[in-house]
């Protein structure tokens, strides 16, 4: 099996972190108590093999405590 390695961590966001992260595996990110997504926004990652090479699907979700 391939296997990634962490993904990048977003600010003010929470995720439960495996041991390992192989091909496939989906994460899911929740942003902490007192911060909200501002969109666009998507609560995954998925670790996939493109041309060879392993990464992690970007991620453009941002947790804040802005009120605008």
């Amino acid at each position: 099996t391939d296997f990634c390695g962490p993904p990048k961590t977003i600010p003010h966001a929470s995720l439960s972190l495996p041991d390992q992260y192989y091909v496939g595996q989906v994460l899911y990110l929740q942003c902490q108590s007192g911060y909200d997504k501002r969109l666009p926004t998507s609560g995954t990652r998925r670790c996939k093999k493109v041309d060879g090479e392993i990464i992690w699907t970007p991620l453009d979700m941002q947790c804040t405590n802005d009120s605008s």
